[in-house]
């Protein structure tokens, strides 16, 4: 006799296979049709854990964007810290982060857009600013930290969809850190 799911779990049900449909098909090519059939779930239980498809794209997005930082924080050299967060990346993701960020575009409410925007600012960008300004001041890099937050992002975010070509994703995040730290010489 199968068990009745707790609303914890089909909430978690609801929140999986969103981000799995959205990282798919982007946030407008998700229908709550599609995600209630995927889920196994009626519309009406969709609009009782989220208000509307919005809702449930922020909030797949908010979750996702959550720790970042503690990885970022954790204690090790700057190389060490720069390839666990690349791993962090490459494993959080299927596509590329900014395909989900343009997504933003189709928020009807700019507080949603304001939330996922501060979050990522929060998460993931700033944290990495404050490393690269840290190693900046220790003489390990030069340049402007928010340049090099940028640009390693943008090369690690770069490998986010084509991560499995390369094998396991620590191998990747450790030839990308590499090749931030020492070029390609």
């Amino acid at each position: 006799m199968k068990t009745k799911p707790s609303e914890h779990d089909t909430a978690e049900r609801i929140l999986q296979d969103g981000w799995e449909l959205f990282q798919q098909k982007g946030y407008r090519g998700v229908s709550t049709d599609e995600l209630c059939l995927r889920c196994g779930i009626t519309k009406p239980t969709l609009y009782y854990y989220f208000q509307d498809k919005e809702d449930l794209f922020v909030e797949v997005l908010l979750r996702r964007l959550r720790g970042f930082h503690e990885v970022i924080e954790q204690a090790g050299t700057l190389e060490q810290r720069l390839e666990r967060i690349a791993a962090a990346m490459l494993e959080g993701f299927q596509v590329n982060y900014a395909h989900l960020m343009h997504d933003l575009e189709h928020i009807k409410r700019e507080e949603n857009a304001a939330r996922v925007r501060q979050a990522f600012a929060a998460e993931l960008f700033s944290p990495i600013t404050a490393l690269m300004q840290s190693a900046v001041d220790d003489g390990e890099l030069s340049g402007e930290a928010k340049f090099l937050a940028h640009l390693f992002m943008g090369m690690v975010e770069s490998y986010i969809a084509h991560s499995r070509e390369y094998g396991d994703n620590q191998i990747l995040a450790n030839k990308l850190t590499t090749f931030f730290l020492k070029g390609a010489r």
